[in-house]
């Protein structure tokens, strides 16, 4: 038993309420039922983790940022999980089709001229995100100020074990196709050993990455591969916590 690894689910309001949980559960009984054994469990946890050294230390925290990020701080005094965004091996022009760079604020001032621009905090997972029209103050920090672009079409890639496992559209016209050799190409020079999503838009410049992020809190979209769905769960925990 005590090789069974068990995820323990955010629910709110009694209720689970994210994608991925319900796609969870589902891989959890298919998994089982392949196996013919228990090879994993779960457990469904209320919104608010207690500080404490209940029985949960040693679960897989499933829900949103929030629920995770305490999680790991409660249990495992990590409180510095920094975002993906757009790593340096992915910021060329091939990939990025516009301009990109990371900016340390210390006069807590963006100036983002006369053209629009995408600021994203680069230090902290949901962190402060907005377009910039006209120069204002923010707090000092670590961005990454992108050129803002029309996007026609919105895709999400699914990557476990440096392989392409899934590609979903969530956001604009799904007729059309992303480049996926542009997309391969894109997760062979990262080389990151660990699951992860890889945004990308489409436009009138082709398929170009928007942001990455570790398998956590992840929207699904339709994705439910059973098989390796818990394991993607499993090898980004296990990242995380440094395992």
């Amino acid at each position: 038993m005590k090789n069974i690894k068990t995820f323990l689910i955010q629910t709110i309001n009694n209720k689970i309420v994210h994608d991925f949980s319900f796609t969870l559960i589902e891989a959890i009984q298919y998994y089982n039922w392949y196996e013919n054994k228990k090879v994993y469990n779960y457990l469904l946890q209320k919104d608010t983790i207690l500080n404490s050294k209940e029985n949960i230390k040693d679960t897989i925290p499933i829900g949103s940022v929030e629920f995770v990020l305490t999680y790991l701080n409660n249990y495992y005094n990590i409180n510095n999980i920094k975002p993906l965004n757009i790593p340096q091996e992915l910021r060329k022009p091939e990939y990025l089709k516009r301009w990109a760079r990371i900016v340390k604020i210390d006069n807590s001032t963006i100036n983002a001229g006369n053209t629009p621009v995408f600021v994203k905090d680069n230090a902290k997972i949901k962190g402060w995100t907005n377009i910039v029209e006209t120069n204002r103050g923010y707090p000092p920090g670590e961005y990454l100020i992108s050129e803002y672009v029309e996007i026609d079409s919105e895709w999400r890639a699914f990557v476990f074990n440096n392989k392409l496992v899934g590609l979903q559209n969530y956001s604009g016209d799904f007729t059309i196709f992303p480049d996926v050799e542009l997309i391969q190409k894109m997760i062979h020079d990262f080389n990151y050993n660990s699951a992860y999503t890889l945004d990308v838009g489409i436009n009138d410049k082709g398929t170009f990455v928007l942001e990455l992020h570790d398998f956590f809190s992840c929207g699904l979209y339709g994705f439910a591969d059973y098989k390796i769905l818990p394991l993607m769960f499993i090898n980004t925990w296990n990242k995380l916590i440094k395992k």
